[in-house]
């Protein structure tokens, strides 16, 4: 049998093996956050934020959103899901980034590795915040958004941020090495990426064969010179939890880029940035200029 062939069904057995095993068992468990932690900054950024959250479906996207009073703008945030998943399968992770002033959003593609549907999504948004029926009306801050993304989601946010030059920061957890992206049809490189860009993994057997950490080395060599960049592995973390597992810090380096939080600053900047010191954290290497 062709290998190519083996490769498709080997994808779709991991698409609905995944759905299956989320139907049983979330993604994300909606009291994740709890977890206490000895260093201070990742402690601060793994709780919730300051702001209630509200949620809005608007024309097939995902809406997470800061609850305020007055109209107030926010960064916002495009997450990608990963291979078989939906937005709300992220819910607890996309409600804790808005309770940290971001607007969250998000779609249903179980295939997102192309980016399309993220920039869809971001069409979508963007167009509602010209509409003043809209609960997103005025509500997005244009001069500040980011897309993140996990798994194939972390491919696609790759390719979005390589597409739509008005984003402004980047956070890829666990991209699949080139070998299985290739094998899986699915193209990208960071060679057309200057913005800020995060990319963790984790170091359990799984998580080895999707992101090892000659892919995660080899991504931020492919990252132009003059791109800020951080890599970094979670230590004994599974595939599947690489995102909610590594929330505090992509908070801060959310919150550092598109909301200038100068307390997120001393996690990755400064002469011991709290990470490099970090012992749930290992393989670090810090690029920011």
């Amino acid at each position: 049998m062709d290998i190519d062939i083996l490769w498709r069904i080997g994808e779709r057995l991991l698409r609905w093996g995944t759905r299956a095993h989320c139907t049983v068992m979330p993604s994300v468990y909606p009291s994740y956050n709890r977890n206490q932690y000895s260093c201070p900054i990742e402690q601060k950024y793994h709780v919730s934020g300051p702001y209630a959250v509200t949620y809005h479906a608007i024309d097939g996207t995902h809406a997470f959103i800061p609850d305020v009073a007055q109209e107030q703008s926010f960064p916002l945030v495009v997450m990608v899901n990963g291979t078989g998943l939906k937005a709300l399968d992220y819910a607890p992770v996309f409600e804790h980034l808005a309770s940290w002033g971001f607007i969250v959003i998000g779609n249903d593609d179980p295939s997102a590795w192309n980016g399309h549907s993220a920039l869809a999504s971001l069409d979508i948004a963007l167009q509602h915040n010209e509409d003043k029926s809209s609960p997103l009306y005025h509500r997005i801050d244009l001069q500040r958004m980011g897309v993140a993304g996990h798994s194939q989601g972390a491919i696609g946010a790759i390719n979005a941020a390589s597409a739509e030059k008005r984003f402004k920061v980047l956070y890829a957890a666990s991209c699949p090495q080139a070998k299985l992206a290739k094998r899986l049809h699915w193209t990208y490189s960071l060679g057309d990426i200057h913005v800020p860009t995060m990319l963790s993994a984790g170091t359990w057997w799984i998580e080895r064969q999707i992101s090892p950490l000659a892919s995660l080395e080899h991504l931020a060599s492919e990252l132009p010179a003059s791109t800020p960049m951080l890599m970094g592995r979670i230590n004994g973390i599974e595939h599947r939890y690489v995102l909610h597992q590594g929330d505090a810090y992509m908070t801060a380096w959310l919150r550092y880029w598109l909301a200038n939080d100068m307390q997120a600053a001393p996690a990755f900047l400064g002469a011991a940035p709290e990470i490099l010191n970090n012992p749930r954290w290992i393989d670090v290497k810090i690029a920011l200029k």
